[in-house]
């Protein structure tokens, strides 16, 4: 999929979910009952950052896709690539939520 394909899709980070520094890493930690689900901690490099600070719950994924390329120097379809991918992620793994 593609993020136009998405049809403005918006997203929102989790109630629950925390960004914490670990060694130098940084990681979504859910807080939760499972919190135990090593498959729900994900480490985040630069990029991952910045897509998660861009899930605000009111920017479409057009927007946050604008945010990365004001950011990084990289290819459009590469970074929309990427953003799809990890959204779906995320997702999957009950960090964030489709909210349009």
């Amino acid at each position: 999929m593609r993020v136009g394909e998405a049809g403005g899709a918006v997203y929102a980070r989790r109630e629950g979910v925390v960004l914490r520094e670990v060694a130098g890493e940084r990681l979504l930690v859910p807080i939760r009952k499972d919190v135990a689900d090593l498959k729900a901690i994900f480490a985040l490099n630069g990029v991952g950052l910045r897509i998660w600070e861009l899930l605000d719950g009111e920017r479409p994924l057009e927007g946050v896709l604008a945010g990365i390329l004001e950011r990084f120097d990289v290819p459009v379809a590469e970074a929309e690539a990427d953003l799809v991918a990890f959204v779906g992620r995320l997702e999957a793994a009950n960090l964030v939520e489709r909210r349009g």
